[in-house]
């Protein structure tokens, strides 16, 4: 069972990083060429890398009850606070 599940975390994070990455090229492709994405497209583009980096953080992490998890982003920051 333990083998199962360090290989549904490694898949896991795999696919996210996988996701990541290429948010980050739609990022950059499209910052190369302004005016190529609606105000909408933009806002999705901008949440998607956002919840793939948060997620990113939460599995590198390991939080323990009565810690605080900050988020750092270039459009912000996110403080997850995990109760006792």
């Amino acid at each position: 069972m333990k083998k199962e599940i360090e290989q549904l975390y490694d898949d896991v994070y795999e696919t996210i990083e996988s996701y990541h990455r290429k948010s980050h090229q739609y990022v950059k492709q499209f910052s190369e060429t302004p005016g190529s994405l609606s105000e909408e497209e933009k806002e999705k583009l901008e949440r998607i890398e956002f919840a793939l980096q948060a997620a990113k953080d939460i599995l590198e992490n390991m939080m323990t009850p009565g810690t605080t998890m900050t988020i750092m982003h270039q459009k912000g920051s996110i403080q997850i606070d995990l109760n006792k």
